[in-house]
C-alpha cells in the first residue's frame, strides 16, 4: 500500500515537473497517465481497474482484482432480489451463509478478454489500465449458467421417475448443482442491471419444494448394533432437522448400522498420547427396503482415541459428525 502511494506521488510530482520544464508535448503525455491518479469512471459498458505490481503481468491481475471487488460490493446488494435469494426463502441461517459464500466467490471472477488500454513504468514497478467489457463478461457467466442447467435438468428427469428412496439419492446432486448456480445470478445481475432470470426462478423453486416435499413423505427405521449406537442417534438427529419422520412399523427403509473396532494403543515420547487407547473402526451403513431390497450401502474407515477406555473410544462421534459437515446427512447415509 505504502509503495503505491509513494509510486503515485513521485508520478505527481513528475507530471508537476513535466508541466513547468517540457513543451506542450510533454504536456500532452502529463495528460494522457492523469489515470493513474484519476481512474476512469464504469460505465454501463465497461468496468475500469488500476493495478500495481513489479511485473506488468503483476500489475494487470491488482487491476482485474480491483474490478471484482468493486462488482462483489454490486452482488451483494443484487442478492436480495436474486434467484438464489428466492430460493431458500425466509431462512435467515442459510441466506446469510449462501450470500457470504456468492460473495466471496464473486471476487474470484475469471476474464476472459481483457484489454489493457495503458501502461506505464518507472524504475520501481509498473502502472496498468485495464478495460473489461460487461456484456462480453456477462455472456461468458451466462454460458457457465447454461452448462450447469443442463445437467441439473438431466438430473431432473432421472429424479422424477425414481422411487422415493432413490429421489433422496438423487436430491443430494440436484443440490449440488443448484448451490453451483447459486453464484450465478447475482453477479448476472451486477453485471447487467436487466439481466432477465425468471426462466429459472420457477423452474428452481419448483425443484427444491419437491425435494422438501420428497424429505417429509419418506419415514426411517434406524437399527444398530451397540458399537453404531452413538452413530445412530446421531444420524436420526441430523435427518429430523430435514423433517424425515421415524417408525418402527409404517417406514419406508430401513438403516442398518454396524461397526466393528480393533485396539489400539502407539507409543510415544509424548505421555498424553502414549497412554490414548485408540479404536479403528470399520462402520457399515446399509439402507434396505421392506423387501429386504439393498437400495444403498456406504462403508467408513475412521480413528477415534480416548484416554477413557476402549468402549468410549467406539462411542465417539466427532470423525463422524465432520463427514456428514462435508458431505450432508443424506450423501452420508446414502454414499453418493
Amino acid at each position: 500500500m505504502y509503495v503505491r502511494v509513494f509510486f503515485i506521488f513521485l508520478v505527481s510530482i513528475f507530471f508537476t515537473g513535466c508541466g513547468a520544464l517540457a513543451s506542450s508535448t510533454s504536456n500532452q503525455e502529463s495528460n494522457s497517465k492523469s489515470w493513474m491518479i484519476h481512474p476512469p469512471a464504469d460505465t454501463a459498458k465497461y468496468f475500469y481497474g488500476v493495478g500495481y505490481g513489479e511485473t506488468q503481468k503483476e500489475a494487470k491481475s491488482d487491476a482485474l482484482a480491483t474490478i471484482s471487488a468493486k462488482i462483489s460490493v454490486e452482488v451483494a446488494s443484487n442478492f436480495s432480489s436474486s434467484v438464489t435469494a428466492t430460493r431458500y426463502g425466509n431462512n435467515e441461517d442459510v441466506l446469510n451463509e449462501t450470500k457470504n459464500d456468492v460473495v466471496s466467490k464473486s471476487k474470484q471472477i475469471q476474464y476472459d478478454d481483457v484489454k489493457v488500454k495503458d501502461s506505464y513504468k518507472d524504475n520501481r514497478q509498473w502502472a496498468v489500465l485495464v478495460e473489461v467489457d460487461r456484456d462480453t463478461l456477462s455472456k461468458t457467466y451466462e454460458r457457465k449458467l447454461k452448462e450447469v442447467d443442463n445437467r441439473l435438468k438431466m438430473e431432473w428427469e432421472l429424479y422424477q421417475d425414481a422411487n422415493l428412496f432413490e429421489k433422496l439419492k438423487y436430491s443430494v446432486l440436484i443440490k449440488k448443482y443448484l448451490k453451483e448456480t447459486d453464484g450465478f445470478f447475482p453477479l448476472l445481475h451486477a453485471l447487467n442491471p436487466n439481466y432477465d432470470d425468471s426462466s429459472y426462478t420457477s423452474r428452481y423453486l419448483k425443484y427444491t419444494k419437491e425435494m422438501l416435499k420428497t424429505q417429509a413423505k419418506m419415514v426411517f427405521k434406524i437399527k444398530s448394533d451397540k458399537n453404531s449406537e452413538p452413530l445412530a442417534s446421531l444420524i436420526r438427529s441430523k435427518l429430523s432437522e430435514k423433517n424425515i419422520s421415524f417408525s418402527n412399523k409404517n417406514y419406508n427403509a430401513l438403516i442398518i448400522i454396524t461397526t466393528k473396532a480393533k485396539k489400539r494403543r502407539y507409543k510415544s515420547t509424548n505421555e498424553k498420547f502414549a497412554k490414548l487407547i485408540f479404536a479403528l473402526r470399520k462402520t457399515t451403513i446399509k439402507v434396505i427396503d421392506k423387501h429386504n431390497k439393498v437400495l444403498s450401502n456406504v462403508v467408513y474407515k475412521t480413528k477415534s482415541g480416548s484416554s477413557e477406555g476402549f468402549e468410549d473410544a467406539i462411542a465417539r462421534v466427532s470423525k463422524y459428525e465432520k463427514k456428514i459437515a462435508q458431505k450432508g446427512i443424506i450423501a452420508f447415509i446414502t454414499g453418493n
